[in-house]
């Protein structure tokens, strides 16, 4: 018996390489993007007088861990496999140096979109109008000194300065010059009017009162003969 156990534990054994050895060829040929080798039936090989059988048992923990069976994979993965590696080895550039990339992911502002990150601005809005710098230096020349309690500063300021209670005292003060000119000019009047009279009566007074008349109708006909 002792024998008998002995020689079933060694078969066993034996039955679990040959079976890893099964599965490992089986994920190396989906590996490879092949057809998948048909699965072997579940159980444990055991070898027992040179003949090969199959024995079912109930798995242990170590069966378990060491026995994992792999996915079976369908014939529409195996195609979608084999295409996106055609796929990848297609656009894949395998380079020998690496690429170290900014640990700062700093953002390129250039006024577009991008849709990757190396990727070119598909998208490029309109440049923003930037404020011109003067290209030449300004040529500042040294003047007087300005006097702000002088009354020429004053005078200027008011000429560049525009305030409603300054217009209208402008205005009021037009308007009383104008008025005083406009009673200067009556006044004058009024008095050469009554120097007129006074000459007038100085005349008569001198002439008499009858001299004056008849000159006045003999200009008169005068005018009227013209």
């Amino acid at each position: 018996m002792g024998s008998g156990g002995g020689g079933s534990r060694s078969s066993s054994s034996s039955g679990e390489e040959d079976g890893d050895a099964d599965w490992r060829a089986a994920i190396d040929s989906v590996a490879a993007a092949t057809s998948f080798s048909a699965s072997t039936a579940d159980g444990v090989a055991s070898i027992s007088n040179g003949s090969t059988t199959k024995s079912i048992g109930h798995p242990t923990k170590d069966d378990q861990v060491t026995n994992h069976k792999p996915q079976i994979l369908k014939h529409y993965q195996i195609k979608a496999q084999k295409l996106l590696d055609d796929i990848l080895e297609k656009t894949i550039e395998t380079v020998r140096d690496p690429i170290h990339a900014p640990d700062n992911n700093t953002v390129i502002n250039e006024g577009g979109i991008r849709l990757f990150k190396h990727a070119p601005p598909g998208i490029v809005f309109d440049h923003t109008d930037e404020l011109q710098q003067p290209k030449k230096r300004p040529r500042i020349i040294p003047g007087e000194e300005i006097d702000e309690k002088s009354k020429k500063f004053r005078q200027q300021l008011q000429s560049v300065a525009v305030d409603g209670m300054d217009i209208i005292t402008a205005a009021r003060n037009t308007c009383q010059k104008s008025l005083a000119k406009l009673q200067a000019k009556d006044a004058a009047a009024k008095v050469a009017a009554k120097r007129e009279e006074e000459r007038v009566a100085e005349l008569k007074r001198i002439r008499g009162e009858r001299w004056l008349p008849s000159i006045a109708r003999d200009m008169q006909v005068r005018f009227r003969g013209c």
